[in-house]
């Protein structure tokens, strides 16, 4: 006996979701066909105002609902000191720890080859125009400390090294392999204030 085709199609629709397995799709769907009928209407409301009412901030890139977002329109902020992350939500982990007095700038990813993400498929070129055009004098790259992570790391030190800005990378104490958006505030804290200078031992070729 097959599932109704429009159980399948929810299903479906679950797994576009990044984590979500087939397993855990069917257990989504169960979960919303169990639930009463507004309940599920306003999930699918909620779905569709944050898609109408969310977008990248034009200078960071970070998901917001004014443009520039508040960060970036904070004139408090020091704006010489840009935190290069992976996602929104690790601002939001930097937020969180009160280590960072700087701006940021999201990328949307890493560099995974094998995944078909290259550098181009990145917030990278906007990083880079935003470094030329002078003011910045520290980058902290603080891409989690995976190995795509570090790839991506190394690629942005090899395209400013000669930027004349001062490169850095939080402090050797973040776990290997882990994401910065899981990391408590006080390793944060501590990965920030004891950054350290950016280097790859293929930053010179």
């Amino acid at each position: 006996m097959k599932r109704p085709l429009s159980l399948q199609k929810l299903i479906d629709a679950l797994r576009k979701l990044p984590g979500v397995g087939p397993r855990s799709a069917r257990r989504m769907a169960e979960a919303v066909l169990a639930m009463d009928y507004e309940e599920a209407r306003e999930i699918g409301r909620a779905i569709v105002r944050a898609k109408k009412a969310i977008r990248p901030c034009s200078v960071c890139g970070i998901n917001t609902e004014q443009d520039p977002c508040e960060i970036c329109s904070d004139e408090t902020r020091d704006r010489s000191f840009v935190c290069v992350v992976e996602s929104a939500e690790d601002v939001i982990a930097f937020e969180s720890s009160g280590s960072h007095e700087g701006v940021y700038h999201v990328l949307g990813g890493t560099i995974n080859y094998t995944r078909g993400s290259g550098p181009e498929k990145l917030n990278l070129a906007s990083l880079f125009s935003r470094a030329g055009a002078g003011g910045i004098k520290e980058v902290l790259i603080a891409t989690n400390p995976t190995l795509e992570g570090e790839s991506t790391a190394a690629y942005i030190v090899k395209r400013l090294k000669n930027a004349g800005i001062k490169l850095t990378r939080p402090a050797r104490g973040l776990p290997r392999g882990a994401d910065i958006d899981f990391l408590d505030s006080e390793t944060i804290s501590i990965a920030h204030k004891e950054r350290q200078e950016a280097f790859f031992l293929n930053d010179e070729q």
